[in-house]
């Protein structure tokens, strides 16, 4: 019996937005809600996959030097870990916004707010 990395579709993480803790980390992480703390943590996984030369190589794929020991390390943690711990949380989502350029757009912590146009 093998197990898989990846997260079954058969179940889901259901966030309470009224939940003390995920209300405090988002506001220590200054994010909109739970579900950009669970994108920041995708993104960071999302990050860690494209990184496999460890930033041996210059070729804007990955976390820098400076940040791939821990990008990875925090990959490897469980997305419930991440979003239930402030450090944790606030970390996900500080390099979800500093490798932002990189990440598809369903990853992306801060979504841009539309503009209302005026008539």
């Amino acid at each position: 019996m093998t197990t898989d990395p990846v997260a079954s579709p058969h179940y889901s993480i259901v966030l309470k937005r009224n939940h003390p803790t995920l209300n405090l980390n988002c506001r220590l992480a200054h994010c909109d809600g739970p579900e950009a703390l669970v994108r920041a943590h995708k993104a960071v996984m999302w990050l860690a996959s494209q990184d496999e030369d460890q930033a041996q190589l210059a070729n804007g794929l990955g976390f820098s030097k400076s940040d791939t020991k821990s990008g990875r390390n925090l990959a490897k943690i469980s997305t419930l870990q991440v979003i239930f711990s402030s450090i944790l949380a606030v970390m996900a989502v500080n390099l979800a916004r500093k490798y932002r350029r990189q990440l598809p757009h369903e990853y992306l912590v801060d979504t841009p707010k539309q503009q209302k146009l005026k008539i």
